[in-house]
């Protein structure tokens, strides 16, 4: 995606994410935010799922999820990944040839971060890069990164050990088609893309979370209850979780790898790759 490609296409469309249960005040909130640093960017809002729309039967893979998975999903986990799903096929939909991404819950908490990528997000989506995170989930200890790129004023890291949270991201049209041709789920949103390899996905953090979740300030999480009741300890399903994740970190080793090799190759990459720590 060149330069030139993406400014002929207009602005950066900014897509929140909200469902019939999100409370109006959280919406809005979530309009407001963003407009107040990117007032140029047009926001649309995204309808997803619920945990009692049909669509959830027709798109949840139950057999794959109990071969790949340590527990089963629940109906608002799966109704979350559908309303990302349709977060990409608005991108799809449109010509443009990327957006931002934001669950209704987020809040903005390095203005001037935040504004650094949007402004200049063609860059920061250049590369090859499929997607940008803006969130990650904090680990107890802190993430080293397998690569390292400083784009202008914003710096990058690919994680050793890709964390969760999809609350706000920079993604491109082929990153979105790449999710997207995933025909079934089985996993939750985030996991997936902990899985980047599967589908080919470059994936890519700002680090320091710029951006943070902040559902317990909005009136709570739309998820977390049906999740605590879905992680009730099972002690087969302890052992099959902790065989899953090993076989995943594995596997990232494998391709992280396979990509520094790759990097060593070629002289223009070779700033990339240094391991470092980093907060999350």
């Amino acid at each position: 995606m060149s330069r030139a490609d993406t400014r002929s296409c207009g602005a950066l469309p900014v897509l929140v994410v909200t469902c019939a249960k999100s409370p109006p005040a959280r919406v809005s909130s979530a309009q407001q935010k963003i407009a107040a640093i990117a007032p140029e960017l047009p926001v649309s809002l995204v309808m997803g799922a619920v945990s009692e729309d049909p669509v959830i039967d027709e798109l949840y893979d139950e057999r794959a999820n109990r071969m790949r998975m340590k527990r089963s999903l629940t109906r608002t986990e799966i109704a979350i990944y559908i309303s990302h799903r349709r977060a990409w096929q608005t991108l799809l939909d449109s010509n443009a040839p990327a957006a931002l991404v934001l669950e209704d819950d987020y809040a903005i908490r390095d203005e001037g971060m935040v504004r650094q990528v949007l402004s200049d997000w063609e860059n920061v989506l250049g590369q090859g890069r499929h997607m940008v995170k803006l969130f990650d989930f904090r680990k107890q200890r802190r993430g080293t990164a397998a690569f390292v790129e400083t784009v202008g004023s914003v710096p990058l890291v690919k994680w050793n050990s890709p964390t969760a949270g999809m609350v706000a991201y920079l993604i491109t049209r082929e990153g979105a088609q790449r999710f997207l041709s995933r025909r079934r789920i089985y996993r939750q949103v985030d996991e997936d893309a902990k899985y980047f390899w599967e589908l080919g996905l470059d994936i890519w953090s700002v680090p320091g979370c710029p951006i943070d979740e902040v559902s317990h300030e909005l009136g709570g999480s739309l998820v977390e209850g049906e999740r605590r009741l879905a992680r009730k300890k099972v002690s087969w399903r302890s052992l099959k979780g902790m065989l899953l994740t090993a076989d995943r970190k594995l596997r990232t080793w494998w391709h992280l790898g396979r990509e520094m090799r790759q990097a060593r190759k070629s002289p223009a990459s070779q700033t990339s790759i240094r391991a470092t720590r980093s907060d999350r």
